[in-house]
C-alpha cells in the first residue's frame, strides 16, 4: 500500500540530475492579469454566484488538462468529479497528456482547455504563455478565495515560489506541508519475505547488503524469489528511485543532483573524490549481476510497475512510498536504514526542500467563467476536499473523527480508480497546522509505514544542514546568462551520466579516468556554470534585505 504520501520573484527552480539548472522564465512585461468577467454585480456574464452552492446558476462544463501518471490507473474515473459536479454545477470534461511532449505541443498550438492542473509541460512553455496574456492573473480572483489568499499571506516565503516576475500569481498551487513528505525524499527498502524464507537478517552495511543481494540472485526460481528476479532495481539517473542514495550511504551527499549548496555556496559533488568509492561499490554489484542492464534504459513507466508488482520481481529499491502491502501469504517490504560503509563515514538519506508545486491550477484565457474556476479553486482548498485529491475518497483513506478531527485509514486491499487520489497532479491545501492538529494519522505507530519509518529510521540520517539547491527565483540573472546556464547543464548532464554509467557497468577504469574526467568537467564550462548558480544564489539572498 503506497501512502499519501520583491516583484523579481517567480518559477521554482527545475533541480535536474545536474543541479541547479534554472528553467529561464520571460522578463518581458507581462498582462496585469484578467479581470472577472462581470457586468455590473453579474459574475461570468451572470452564470456565477459570488458565495454559497452551486456555484453556478446553471451547469456548465470545464475543460481540464492534467498529465498522465503511470501510477493513477484512470484518472477519468475518479469519484472526485462526479463531486464536484454534484456540489458545483460543474461538469469537468478531463484532457489527458500521455506525455510531456503532448503538453508542449498543447502550449505551442495554442490549443488550451479552460483549466490546467499539472500537466509536466517545460517550465518555459508556461512562462511564455503567461507572457502571451493566455494565463489568467489569479490576484484579482482571490477576493473569491479567501482560504487561499490567508494561505498566501501568511507564508510569504512560499508565495514567493509562485510569483512572476511581474510581482504577481499566476495559479493556485499544490501545497501539502507535511514534514514526513517534504523532508525526506526517497526509502531504502529491501523484500522481508525472501529475507525471512532464507533465514537473513535486515542487513546494514554495504557489505551485508551485498550479500543479501547474492543471496536472492543465487535462489532465484525458489520460494516465492522469481526466476527472473532483479537483486536490486535502480533507475539509473533519476531523482526518484536513482542510485543516490547509495553515494550518501559512504558519506557523499547528493540530492538527485551533483551540486549542493553549503552555507550560500555552491559546491561540485561531481569532481569530488570520495565519490569514487561508491561508484567503485555500484560497479562490483553491476559485476556481480545485482543490477541489471536496464537499470540504465527504463522509463518511469516500467520502473513504476517493476517496483509495485506483486508478486515482486525486487530484492531491493528505493521509492517515495512505504512499499507495506500486505497479500495473503504475508507483507512484503520493509523500509531499511542507510548502509554504513566501511569507510566509517556517518550514512545520510536525502531531504527535499519544503516547497510547493506553484501552478498546479492555471485558468486559461479562453475559459469564459473565471469567478467560477477561482471558486472550484476554493473549494478544492476546503480541507475535506483537500484531504480527497491528497489521499483518495473519503470511507477509503480517511474519515471524520468525532473530536472533529480527521483520521487517516490504511486500506489492505487493491483500491479501485475511483477512489485514487490526485496527489501532486491537482491541487490541495493541507499546512502544518492540519497535519500537527487536525490530521490523525495512525501510522506513526505502525511499522513499515513512511510516516512510522521517519521518525524511527530516517531523521536522524538526515543531513544536519539542509543542503540541497533552494526553490530559485528567476529574473536574477540577464536573459544571455540563463540561456548559458541551461547549455551548460545540459552538456555537463549527459557527460556525467554519460561517463558515470560507463564506470558502474565495467566500461571505463574510474581510478584511471579520473583525472580527465575532472578536466573535461572544467573545459565543458563547469567553473562558468558554478559562477553562475553561485550569482543567482547570492542575489536571491539579497531579495527583502535593500
Amino acid at each position: 500500500m503506497k501512502s499519501r504520501v520583491s516583484k523579481f520573484l517567480s518559477c521554482i527552480m527545475s533541480i535536474a540530475l545536474i543541479g541547479g539548472t534554472l528553467i529561464a522564465c520571460s522578463d518581458a512585461k507581462q498582462n496585469e492579469g484578467v479581470m472577472p468577467s462581470s457586468e455590473g454585480n453579474l459574475l461570468d456574464g451572470g452564470i456565477t454566484n459570488a458565495t454559497g452552492f452551486p456555484i453556478t446558476k446553471e451547469p456548465i462544463t470545464l475543460t481540464v488538462g492534467i498529465a498522465n501518471g503511470a501510477h493513477m490507473g484512470d484518472v477519468t474515473q475518479y469519484n472526485l468529479w462526479k463531486k464536484i459536479e454534484e456540489k458545483t454545477n460543474i461538469k469537468i470534461n478531463l484532457k489527458v497528456y500521455s506525455d510531456a511532449e503532448k503538453a508542449n505541443l498543447m502550449f505551442s498550438s495554442r490549443d488550451y482547455p479552460d483549466i490546467g492542473l499539472r500537466m509536466d509541460a517545460s517550465d518555459q512553455a508556461m512562462s511564455d504563455a503567461i507572457d502571451a496574456g493566455d494565463i489568467v492573473g489569479i490576484d484579482n480572483l482571490l477576493q473569491y478565495t479567501p482560504s487561499w489568499k490567508k494561505f498566501f499571506d501568511t507564508n510569504p516565503e512560499l508565495k514567493k515560489q509562485a510569483l512572476m516576475p511581474d510581482g504577481k500569481l499566476y495559479g493556485f498551487p499544490y501545497a501539502v506541508l507535511n514534514e514526513t513528505s517534504y523532508n525526506l525524499r526517497d526509502q531504502w527498502f529491501i523484500n522481508k519475505k525472501w529475507l525471512d524464507e532464507l533465514g537473513l537478517q535486515i542487513p546494514t552495511t554495504t557489505d551485508e547488503f551485498k550479500n543479501v543481494l547474492m543471496a536472492f540472485k543465487n535462489n532465484a526460481g525458489k520460494g516465492s524469489i522469481p526466476k527472473n528476479v532483479i537483486p536490486y532495481y535502480i533507475l539509473y539517473g533519476n531523482n526518484i528511485g536513482g542510485q543516490f542514495d547509495i553515494y550518501g550511504a559512504f558519506g557523499v551527499y547528493t540530492p538527485g543532483s551533483y551540486f549542493i549548496v553549503e552555507d550560500g555556496k555552491y559546491k561540485s559533488q561531481a569532481t569530488n573524490p570520495d565519490l569514487k568509492e561508491p561508484i567503485k561499490y555500484l560497479a562490483d554489484l553491476y559485476k556481480n549481476g545485482l543490477i541489471v542492464p536496464e537499470a540504465f534504459t527504463d522509463d518511469w513507466g516500467r520502473y513504476t510497475a517493476a517496483i509495485s508488482s506483486i508478486p515482486p520481481l525486487v530484492g531491493s529499491m528505493t521509492s517515495f512510498g512505504d512499499q507495506g502491502q500486505n497479500v495473503s501469504d504475508g507483507k512484503w517490504w520493509t523500509p531499511i536504514a542507510p548502509l554504513k560503509s566501511p569507510n566509517g563515514k556517518n550514512p545520510l538519506i536525502r531531504r527535499q526542500t519544503k516547497s510547493i508545486w506553484p501552478r498546479n491550477y492555471v485558468i486559461f484565457k479562453n475559459n469564459k467563467y473565471p469567478v467560477a474556476s477561482a471558486r472550484l479553486a476554493e473549494l478544492l482548498a476546503d480541507p475535506e476536499w483537500s484531504l480527497t485529491e491528497n489521499f483518495g475518497s473519503e470511507g477509503v483513506w480517511w474519515k471524520n473523527s468525532s473530536d472533529g478531527k480527521y483520521e487517516l485509514l490504511s486500506p489492505t486491499t487493491e483500491v479501485a480508480d475511483a477512489d485514487k487520489a490526485l496527489g501532486n497532479y491537482g491541487i490541495a491545501l493541507l499546512d502544518e497546522d492540519m497535519f500537527n492538529n487536525k490530521i490523525v494519522n495512525d501510522n506513526f505507530k505502525k511499522e513499515g509505514t513512511r510516516e512510522w519509518a521517519y521518525e524511527n529510521i530516517y531523521k536522524k540520517y538526515l543531513p544536519e544542514k539542509n543542503l540541497n539547491y533552494p526553490p530559485m527565483p528567476s529574473g536574477l540573472l540577464s536573459d544571455e546568462e540563463k540561456q548559458r546556464m541551461t547549455d551548460l547543464s545540459k552538456s555537463l548532464n549527459d557527460y556525467i551520466k554519460t561517463t558515470i554509467a560507463n564506470w558502474i557497468s565495467g566500461k571505463g577504469d574510474i581510478d584511471a579516468e579520473w583525472d580527465a574526467y575532472v578536466k573535461k568537467l572544467k573545459d565543458l564550462g563547469l567553473d562558468e556554470y558554478m559562477q553562475l548558480n553561485q550569482k543567482q544564489l547570492d542575489a536571491a539572498s539579497k531579495l527583502g534585505h535593500e
